[in-house]
């Protein structure tokens, strides 16, 4: 009896602690709009369009050299929560 309380006590806070924990979303589309330098994007594919903004520290950039370098037209995926990027991939640049 104890031995199951116990596993049962373990499943809860296990189940409690990921609760915590948030998934990014997720986009793949070309870059419609550069804002501020590229302190900022809009990003348009079939169904929907998003709008992030891009941390110069707390951003990953991959395929061009810094957020300076994001053009309207270039293909990417985006993974962000909220309106904040986490990571930019630029799949096709212009």
């Amino acid at each position: 009896m104890v031995k199951k309380l116990s596993s049962l006590s373990v499943v809860t806070l296990l189940a409690l602690s990921l609760a915590g924990i948030a998934v990014a979303d997720e986009i793949s589309g070309s870059i419609t709009k550069v804002g501020d330098g590229g302190r900022s994007i809009t990003v348009k594919a079939k169904d929907k369009e998003v709008t992030v903004n891009i941390s110069g520290s707390r951003t990953t950039i991959d395929g061009v050299g810094s957020r300076a370098d994001l053009k309207a037209g270039q293909d990417v995926t985006v993974e962000y929560k909220g309106d904040a990027a986490s990571k930019i991939k630029v799949t096709k640049t212009k």
